[in-house]
């Protein structure tokens, strides 16, 4: 990685950059003393003095704009960081020569700078290094004022502008992660909205299918029945293509009543003989009969697609719903699980529930949805 992030807005960065400078620039202001050491110098080394104060300034706001328009702040890639870092220090050793020990102030400069950008570890080191510099030379160089002032300002300097970088990164994680969440929330969406119009749809495309080809074949046999046959295709068309706005509103509900006369209807015209239950929406707490009557579609839409079945028996209870045919039975090797049934298992897991697929005890195909007692107590209490 390069440290490079994707180019900002001109807005964003021309902000960033003015920021940037405030935030470095405030500081200058303790560059004061080194300024005035180099005042009480001669011509040439004063010169030479100022130049070398005016270089480091110039080269630390630039680094700040850098970092904070360019590069990820406030942790750009540890290779940059330490080149700017080794300028700087370099800035500082040839400073130290018209300068002598008033050229240490911009040690703290540097360590502020190493603790916003460089990792923890990297950073409390080069502070560390600093400070070893700052007190060990001048017992060397007995021209040279002592730092230890410089040295405590050194570690405070480093601690606060470190706990303030981890603040900022804290708070760019935090920013991601909710930007994270909100992607995930849309991906879910649309796998619910891909899950409903699937099931609708292949319900509804499926028993259209059938009742057209029952409705080809009474033509010329019993044109009442097939007339018939017609008006509930056209009645089912409305009712798929309502079914798909309203589940891409948000707003589709289905009710286990409403799927039971569905599936007696799909049942019949496929020529399956249905053994339905009769059962009222209040029978079942709304958040299971809904889930029920999702498992009884997609339950359907295979018998009628798949099983070659005589008849399909549905038995509800108050903790699953359970689908039967005496059909082809169930391939165990040959398993697909197709998105129709993918999706199923997965919104009755999100329910709580448990989804079961197998044979009839040995013959036909059998299509269990079953949850603990404790989730209906829950729905009970609710």
């Amino acid at each position: 990685m390069t440290g490079e992030r994707p180019p900002l807005e001109l807005g964003a960065r021309e902000r960033n950059g003015r920021m940037g400078w405030i935030l470095a620039g405030v500081w200058l202001i303790y560059l004061a003393y080194p300024v005035g050491a180099a005042w009480k110098l001669d011509t040439v080394p004063r010169v030479f003095g100022l130049t070398l104060i005016a270089l480091f300034a110039v080269a630390y706001l630039s680094a700040f704009m850098l970092f904070r328009t360019r590069y990820a702040w406030p942790r750009p890639a540890t290779r940059i960081v330490w080149s700017v870092v080794g300028t700087l220090l370099l800035i500082m050793v040839v400073a130290m020569f018209p300068l002598g020990s008033a050229a240490f102030a911009f040690s703290v400069y540097i360590a502020a700078l190493g603790a916003f950008t460089l990792p923890t570890k990297q950073s409390w080191l080069l502070s560390l290094g600093l400070v070893a510099s700052a007190l060990i030379l001048p017992l060397l160089i007995s021209s040279w004022e002592k730092q230890e002032s410089l040295a405590f300002q050194l570690i405070v300097a480093t601690f606060a502008a470190w706990g303030i970088g981890q603040i900022i990164l804290r708070n760019q994680q935090l920013a991601a992660a909710r930007e994270q969440l909100a992607v995930w929330a849309v991906a879910e969406e649309r796998l619910r909205v891909g899950r409903d119009v699937h099931d609708i749809l292949g319900h509804s495309l499926t028993v259209i299918t059938i009742k057209t080809e029952l409705a080809r074949r009474l033509i010329d046999v019993d044109v009442e029945r097939a007339k018939a046959e017609l008006e509930d295709i056209e009645r089912l068309s409305r009712d798929a293509l309502a079914g798909v706005r309203s589940t891409v509103g948000g707003l589709r509900e289905v009710t286990l009543a409403g799927e039971l006369a569905n599936a007696n209807s799909a049942l019949s015209a496929a020529g399956i003989r249905p053994v339905l239950p009769h059962i009222a929406d209040s029978d079942i707490s709304k958040p299971r009969g809904e889930i029920f009557a999702w498992v009884l579609r997609e339950a359907v839409t295979n018998v009628v697609r798949h099983s070659g079945a005589q008849q399909c028996e549905v038995r509800v209870r108050p903790t699953e719903i359970e689908i039967v045919d005496d059909g082809g039975g169930y391939d165990k090797d040959n398993d697909s699980s197709g998105s129709g049934l993918a999706g199923l298992r997965e919104r009755v897991s999100t329910a709580g529930g448990t989804l079961r697929i197998g044979s009839n005890h040995g013959r036909g195909f059998r299509l269990v949805a079953s949850f603990p007692d404790s989730t209906v107590a829950e729905e009970v209490s609710a």
